[in-house]
């Protein structure tokens, strides 16, 4: 109880304006009786409410004073609920004078700017114009709008993006639907905190990458098709009931409204993802009608076409609103020129001889590098570029598989944003899936989404002795081994007989058991890779020459093409086999590694492993589909198992992390993550493994 008291205490005295104003705001409301009654119908309501009457009768402190009321008791809770949750946020975050400015700013500009504005466009004989222009209104609320803008801005991506994209979404659908002169003031708010952004901010707002620019140019043409979406959806609900500036929102017509909503959505996904295709289709359609409002306005204005003359100022709008998104693409045609989802260009495709000499000339930037050059993966290496990134396509995202390959950190960081840029370039997403502390913390830097997926387990090699009680179980596994006449042998698998070839495919096999689904792949690897001359394969065979299990180990290059670790890949025991087959398996192949002079053995990550992500952030989508996958498949592939059989080994641990730079990419990571894995499942084969799953758990 005393630290929520204290800590409520600390909070008071981070948000002294915010207090200040709600403290304002209720005792005005106890000393006027706003609170209880009306405040319309108070003999001084005219004297303190503003709009466009009050400046035209010279009431010049109304901006100030009339800020500080409700319309109706009722209306007292969410005003200055709002404000003490959305402008508190604000001066927590940004510091009372930073906060303080930008409301205040934006509520004397969005105030004053709507009463100009409406007084304006009342004189075109525009009915909403005329009718909203005449009213008196009261609160705080334009402030409150364009501090949570400036304050959405300060936020990292995706946040900046989710939020801000939000407070656009409430103020542009609700002055088109309802249309009120609060709805007015909102909209010159959040213009207005848009313009103060950059210096209420300064550094804090960051600087503008192409991606960026790019994304955000494909979010704005996107926004206007989906926000015309959403006002087609919400004329269903409203019927007639409501008549804004662009007239009475409402239409029984719902087929045409589906078609409408129909190209709407598809235009706006289609030039989210910046296709060239939906580009020109959305040009056609603004230039048509801006066409078509264009000849309306000369029917009107010229031709004295009868009824016109009264629906010019909806003309007008519905012009500048085409115009404007016509200008958009136009103007930033360069972002929309992606054509078909093959991946980033402007790069050379490397083929597994060329990466692999690239990967031993500049060394592995992280363990998993050489999963990088098994087949399926394409290897994208920039013209102007040292190294490459590995990566499949699937569901519109190119999901890169760990670091690049690249000159050192700068390098591989220059990879990253290059691949990023290239692939935004070419209407695609991106990601990068079990990349390493370096990537995620550039990642971090540029304010991009890091799920931490998994954990690898890594033994630094040398000094490494099996004493003391935490090594008593590989002791007690290789003593005996030693008494049943099991060994570990060390081979390369394409040199060793047939029926020793055989017996390995078998107990591959029995491994997937009756399973229905196939073998993974992405970062977990099989026999056809085990098969590799540069890989290296542990045998435990017993004096009968029974092969009771298998490992592969991944090497691990310095720059110069020096082996300076290896990383397990295969790891496979046959059913019925020896008891410790695994722990003789690891443990000899890290007393060879060792004297070697090997300096580090990875027994990899444990893929979607459950509690790999126990962080404290809140799951995201991808978590979530993480998460179902990974319950689905536990049964089948034992990952949490293997996990903690590493644990044996006494491993530290390093972080696995998937990074996705874009958060509207979101939704279809985690699909094709799943692609990645399970390349060639069909949906009916997903549904047997999970009815299977349940069954098993």
């Amino acid at each position: 109880m005393a630290s929520s008291s204290l800590a409520a205490v600390r909070l008071t005295r981070r948000i002294p304006f915010t207090l200040a104003v709600v403290g304002t705001m209720l005792v005005l409301g106890i000393v006027t009786g706003a609170l209880w009654s009306p405040f319309a119908e108070h003999p001084w309501f005219d004297d303190v409410a503003f709009g466009a009457p009050a400046l035209a009768d010279g009431r010049w402190w109304t901006p100030v004073t009339g800020s500080f009321f409700a319309l109706s008791p009722w209306e007292y809770l969410p005003v200055a609920g709002v404000f003490l949750l959305l402008v508190g946020w604000a001066e927590h975050r940004l510091g009372t004078r930073r906060a303080a400015l930008a409301a205040c700013t934006c509520q004397v500009v969005g105030v004053v700017g709507t009463s100009l504005l409406l007084a304006l466009l009342a004189r075109t004989g525009w009915a909403w114009a005329v009718r909203v222009g005449g009213e008196l209104d009261v609160g705080f609320s334009a402030g409150v709008v364009g501090a949570a803008t400036v304050t959405a801005l300060s936020l990292p991506a995706p946040w900046r993006t989710r939020v801000s994209g939000a407070i656009a979404v409430y103020v542009l659908v609700a002055l088109a639907v309802w249309g009120g002169i609060a709805d007015v003031e909102h909209l010159i708010g959040w213009l207005t905190g848009l313009a103060v952004a950059r210096p209420v901010l300064g550094p804090r707002l960051g600087s503008r990458t192409p991606t960026g620019r790019r994304q955000r140019d494909r979010g704005a043409a996107a926004g206007y098709f989906a926000v015309s979406a959403l006002l087609v959806v919400l004329a269903g609900f409203t019927s007639g009931s409501t008549a804004g500036p662009l007239g009475t929102v409402g239409s029984d017509d719902w087929p045409t409204g589906i078609v409408a909503v129909t190209v709407d959505v598809v235009l706006a996904l289609g030039l989210l993802r910046g296709r060239r295709s939906w580009w020109r289709v959305a040009i056609v359609l603004t230039a048509l009608g801006a066409l078509t409002e264009t000849l309306l306005l000369v029917g009107g204005l010229v031709l004295d076409t009868p009824g016109l003359p009264d629906d010019v100022p909806l003309y007008v709008l519905s012009l500048a609103l085409d115009g404007g998104a016509l200008a958009l693409l136009l103007v930033r045609r360069s972002s929309f020129r992606a054509r078909r989802r093959r991946g980033p260009a402007a790069g050379t495709r490397l083929d597994q001889d060329d990466a692999r000499q690239v990967l031993r000339r500049l060394g592995a930037g992280q363990r998993l590098a050489w999963m990088t050059t098994w087949e399926g993966n394409e290897r994208w290496s920039p013209d102007d570029h040292d190294g490459y990134v590995a990566f499949q396509l699937h569901a519109g995202v190119a999901v890169a598989l760990t670091d690049p390959v690249g000159a050192g950190p700068a390098g591989r960081a220059e990879l990253v944003d290059t691949f990023v840029d290239a692939a935004a370039a070419a209407g695609v997403g991106s990601c990068f899936f079990s990349c390493g502390p370096e990537v995620a913390a550039l990642a971090a830097d540029r304010g991009w989404t890091v799920v931490r997926v998994a954990e690898e387990a890594v033994i630094d090699l040398p000094g490494l002795e099996f004493r003391g009680k935490k090594w008593q179980d590989v002791r007690t596994a290789l003593n005996q081994a030693a008494k049943q006449g099991v060994e570990h042998r060390m081979v390369t698998l394409a040199d060793e007989p047939p029926e020793t070839l055989a017996q390995v495919r078998k107990i591959s096999e029995a491994w997937l058991g009756d399973s229905d689904l196939p073998e993974m792949a992405f970062t977990l690897g099989g026999v056809r890779e085990a098969l590799d001359r540069d890989v290296r394969v542990g045998l435990a065979v017993d004096g009968d020459g029974q092969v009771h299990g298998v490992t592969s180990w991944l090497p691990v290059h310095a720059p110069g093409g020096d082996v300076v670790g290896w990383t397990l890949d295969v790891m496979r025991r046959a059913p019925g086999s020896f008891r410790y087959t695994m722990e003789l398996l690891i443990a000899s192949a890290l007393t060879t590694f060792r004297d070697e002079g090997a300096l580090e053995a990875s027994l990899s990550g444990s893929p979607l492993a459950q509690g790999a992500g126990d962080d404290a952030r809140a799951p995201s989508g991808v978590d979530v589909v993480l998460d179902r996958l990974a319950a689905t498949l536990e049964p089948l592939y034992g990952f949490d198992s293997l996990h903690r059989f590493k644990l044996k080994f006494q491993p530290r641990s390093v972080s696995l992390s998937l990074v996705v730079p874009e958060p509207g990419t979101l939704p279809l990571v985690g699909l094709a993550l799943v692609r990645c894995y399970l390349p060639d499942v069909r949906a009916k084969e997903l549904v047997a493994a999970a009815r299977s799953s349940r069954g098993a758990s």
